[in-house]
């Protein structure tokens, strides 16, 4: 993690391969498609019918706390780097990112600049295998950059604050950076890894280049129940709900309510 961010491999993959099938189930229930997939989805919904499909789905994904379930097969991996009383984003995003769309993506960012605290963790899930033309770019090192010096283009907000597009991940205040300063390079992932990020690297996506395939991920913030982060306020659709509870943590819990 020296350089901000890492690659792992999922150590149950039958998790993700769980929320997959689920999630693939849905869509075709949405689009009452049975030939659609993940990666052909951009073949068959056109823009009209995309940000209603995004939205559902969305919903779905964390109604039925998909995430918690795909978190499962990596356990052991996140006590290892949080301890055993772990958070976990309460509204993860689901990302959608058709072929050619900038529409689809928010640029390279920094979640630090829009508020997000280092000590919250993200992990990037993809639900298929991406390379280099639909992968995510990741900045090395870029963490240590002092955010008050990032540069930014100029972008007008697309998205009002509270809209759908804002709870679906779109930035109603778009912080873009320049990218020419930063030496981001992508990071094409297998089917079963996912990137452990901090919050403060430079990544992201301008455009999914690959024309054959629509990139399907989620993006999960993790955090330790002990770590200097106020968990209780209700923003950047953070609120995190508990996915574990350390045996010390039971018992003293136990103790105070006695109290």
């Amino acid at each position: 993690m020296i350089n901000g961010f890492k690659k792992y491999k999922f150590q149950k993959i039958e998790f993700l391969n769980k929320i997959r099938t689920l999630l693939l189930i849905k869509l075709k229930k949405l689009t009452k498609n049975k030939k659609i997939t993940f990666s052909n989805y951009h073949k068959y919904i056109d823009d009209k019918k995309h940000q209603n499909i995004q939205w559902e789905l969305a919903k779905y994904f964390r109604d039925k706390k998909l995430h918690i379930i795909c978190l499962e097969g990596i356990r052991e991996f996140l006590y290892m780097n949080f301890g055993q009383s772990i958070l976990i984003q309460k509204k993860p995003f689901l990302r959608i990112a058709r072929p050619f769309k900038e529409e689809d993506n928010i640029g390279l960012h920094k979640d630090t600049i829009y508020g997000q605290n280092p000590y919250e963790m993200s992990i990037h899930v993809p639900l298929m295998s991406l390379g280099n033309k639909s992968c995510l770019k990741f900045a090395k090192n870029s963490h240590l950059l002092n955010d008050k010096k990032i540069q930014f283009y100029k972008s007008k907000s697309l998205f009002k604050k509270g809209s759908k597009q804002h709870k679906l991940g779109k930035p109603y205040d778009p912080k873009r950076i320049i990218k020419i300063k930063y030496n981001e390079k992508p990071i094409p992932l297998k089917y079963g890894e996912f990137v452990f990020f901090s919050p403060a690297v430079i990544h992201g996506q301008e455009l999914n280049r690959d024309k054959n395939l629509t990139r399907f991920s989620f993006d999960v913030r993790v955090s330790s129940k002990f770590f200097p982060v106020d968990f209780n306020i209700k923003k950047y659709n953070g609120s995190y709900v508990e996915f574990s509870k350390s045996p010390i943590d039971i018992l003293a819990s136990k103790y105070f309510a006695k109290q």
